[in-house]
């Protein structure tokens, strides 16, 4: 009696765990598909939010940059994980060509799509200007970069789930279409053919795949610091920091009245105060153009010029060009000395060093 009742507790368990998996496998089967498309978009996401902070540190004063072709290369098969850039087959690289990111049991994720959108970036060079015409012109001649905006929105095709579950009960369709993976080449075809639904996007049942959410990244990038040490002594007038301070003096709203006044004040001031054998050293110091004097910090040396002292017999002193040392806190000194900016003028010597 016992025995004849424990197959019986028994037979019932089984029936019962026949019936359990009727409902646990395809919620299984559903979680790891959702777990594919949360995958899908954060790779999605990385190509568009590394992308524009790639840009923030590219030398915008040289060639024209590659950073949204090098992107493209790295995510053309989905994700960074499987970078080989120096890999090529046939010419190509082998992130675009080999398609061993073709083999997704679940679900499968693809840029080529009319409504889908690779790494994509565009910078708009006139953000950040003024209404000030002197602005809008130092803008335009030193100042590069942007804003810069990249985008990215992949879609995803499910090659595992029926579309319906238990089509005897119910019609009600659980996912999108199911497609078949016969071979490589089907993957990107059948990624071509998939349309989110004339329902919208935000439909379940519409439409025969996934199209994810477009993920959106802006960076705001000006780029106006030197690329080369500023390294100017009294009387130089040339180089990359005398242009930029030149540029600003003359389109200063005070110039226009400095230049109709200079005549003037140099017949009064030769008559009055300097004979004429002091023009020449005069004219060094001329007030159309600016004076600049400026040293880099290179290493244990400080920004300071050494310069003659008439009175003294010829003999020099060092004079710093920057406030380096204002004998009590040294802010610009321990700036240098204290934190990662560099040695050099506005951070590192080189570009995309920092």
């Amino acid at each position: 009696m016992n025995r004849r009742h424990h197959v019986r507790r028994r037979g019932a368990a089984s029936v019962e765990m026949a019936l359990s998996m009727i409902v646990l496998i395809p919620i299984f089967l559903y979680s790891v598909f959702l777990d594919d498309l949360l995958r899908y978009s954060l790779d999605a996401q990385e190509g568009a939010l590394s992308t524009v902070w790639d840009y923030t540190v590219q030398d915008f004063t040289k060639a024209p940059t590659d950073v949204q072709r090098f992107a493209r290369l790295t995510f053309c098969d989905h994700e960074s994980g499987i970078d080989r850039p120096e890999a090529m087959t046939g010419g190509k690289y082998d992130d675009c060509e080999v398609p061993d990111h073709h083999k997704a049991v679940v679900a499968h994720v693809c840029w080529l799509n009319a409504n889908a959108k690779q790494v994509t970036c565009q910078i708009d060079e006139g953000a950040g200007r003024s209404m000030d015409p002197r602005h809008q012109a130092f803008h335009s001649q030193y100042t590069r970069g942007g804003l810069v905006q990249c985008e990215a929105r992949a879609v995803v095709e499910n090659y595992m789930l029926p579309e319906t579950f238990l089509p005897e009960f119910s019609k009600e369709k659980l996912t999108k279409k199911q497609w078949q993976n016969d071979s490589a080449n089907a993957v990107h075809d059948n990624a071509t053919a998939g349309e989110a639904g004339a329902g919208g996007m935000g439909t379940r049942i519409e439409g025969n795949a996934y199209f994810l959410k477009q993920q959106q990244m802006s960076v705001f990038t000006d780029t106006w610091a030197l690329t080369q040490e500023a390294d100017t002594e009294p009387g130089d007038k040339s180089g990359e920091m005398y242009d930029r301070v030149n540029f600003t003096y003359r389109t200063s709203e005070g110039y226009t009245n400095v230049v109709s006044e200079y005549p003037t004040f140099m017949q009064n001031i030769t008559q009055d105060l300097l004979s004429m054998q002091y023009l020449p050293l005069f004219g060094a110091d001329n007030i159309l153009t600016p004076n600049l004097a400026i040293k880099p910090h290179t290493g244990n040396t400080m920004p300071s010029i050494r310069v003659a002292q008439e009175g003294r017999g010829g003999s020099s002193s060092n004079y710093f060009t920057t406030e380096w040392r204002d004998w009590e806190s040294n802010k610009s000194e321990n700036i240098y000395n204290n934190s990662d900016r560099g040695d050099w003028y506005m951070g590192c010597k080189e570009a995309e060093q920092c």
